[in-house]
């Protein structure tokens, strides 16, 4: 229809993945705008450590062999999907983590087809062992540095809150944050301990959720630079909340509070 290529982008955005599947087969034209779209995702867990043992099954998959071997897994899947041109063009914009069970997921992040990756703009980490991982930061995740807008975190494993912080002050260019389940092994910061500073300021200025948290909105509270969140959603409201809200009272627009106990669903 000779409409803009900026324009079509924007319209493809608003379809389902089913529907952008749909759309790839009309055309060369739709199949062009639509592929990008459909291969913008990439997961990383049980389930692609299963299809890579289905590629290459002279080792059997196990739950002992993926805890040892999930690098051995996840490389085949990714070389499969290399193969099909799916990692080519900078089409991966977002990266899902699942590192649970493993044993060494440091191996997993320095596998030649992950650090390859230079357009990822959201990363969502399940189970990440902080302070296993901070030490070799560079070897894992400096991929991400330049490009990366949005970090969401669930299931951490960490020592205090100091080691949340530097790993997220490590992210240059963030404006959405989300934290699920921190609380649960996280201590304040040791005593006498300075908070990290990032080498700039942060924007900040996109949506911040935080679930199952604790001292993480008093961080966010007083980081340098400041915090400008459009939109904040909190479930189980965090101490320190007001404090929060007031440094993002010029910028706030969305406060959602999630409630839920055993008599009523999320309000």
């Amino acid at each position: 229809m000779s409409l803009p290529r900026e324009l079509i982008d924007e319209i493809m955005r608003y379809n389902d993945l089913q529907t952008l599947k749909d759309c790839s087969l009309v055309s060369r034209t739709f199949y062009s705008a639509a592929r990008p779209l459909i291969h913008s995702r990439m997961t990383l867990g049980v389930g692609s450590a299963r299809r890579g043992s289905e590629v290459y099954p002279e080792i059997p998959f196990s739950s002992e062999a993926f805890r040892q071997q999930a690098e051995v897994f996840h490389t085949r899947y990714l070389s499969a999907a290399e193969e099909r041109g799916l990692l080519r063009y900078g089409y991966i914009r977002e990266v899902h983590l699942n590192l649970r069970w493993l044993s060494n997921p440091e191996r997993v992040f320095q596998l030649q087809q992950l650090r390859a990756l230079e357009t990822v703009h959201t990363l969502m980490i399940c189970w990440l062992d902080l302070p296993k991982i901070l030490p070799i930061f560079d070897g894992c995740f400096s991929q991400f540095v330049p490009t990366l807008r949005s970090l969401s975190l669930q299931n951490t494993r960490c020592e205090n809150v100091n080691q949340v912080m530097e790993f997220v002050c490590r992210f240059l260019h963030l404006d959405d944050l989300e934290f699920t389940c921190l609380g649960r092994w996280m201590d304040g910061a040791p005593p006498g301990s300075k908070r990290p500073r990032p080498r700039q300021p942060l924007p900040f200025g996109g949506h911040l959720k935080l679930c199952g948290t604790a001292r993480i909105a008093q961080c966010l509270a007083d980081f340098p630079g400041g915090v400008r969140f459009r939109s904040i959603n909190v479930h189980n409201l965090p101490d320190d909340l007001e404090k929060l809200l007031a440094a993002c009272s010029s910028t706030l627009e969305v406060f959602t509070i999630g409630y839920l106990d055993s008599r009523e669903s999320v309000t």
